[in-house]
């Protein structure tokens, strides 16, 4: 499966954590990447290249 695939799941894991809102986008990309098995630092990288 895809990073794409794990987004929506990641959404819902996230969302229940005690973290500030600015911070949400970051954690979410971090645990869909963590789930889909892809470095959580090389997504950030492609997604702050684009």
């Amino acid at each position: 499966m895809s990073f794409q695939n794990y987004l929506i799941d990641a959404v819902n894991d996230v969302i229940a954590w005690d973290i500030p809102d600015e911070a949400l986008a970051d954690a979410v990309t971090a645990q869909a990447s963590l789930m889909a098995r892809v470095n959580p630092d090389e997504m950030m990288t492609l997604i702050d290249s684009n």
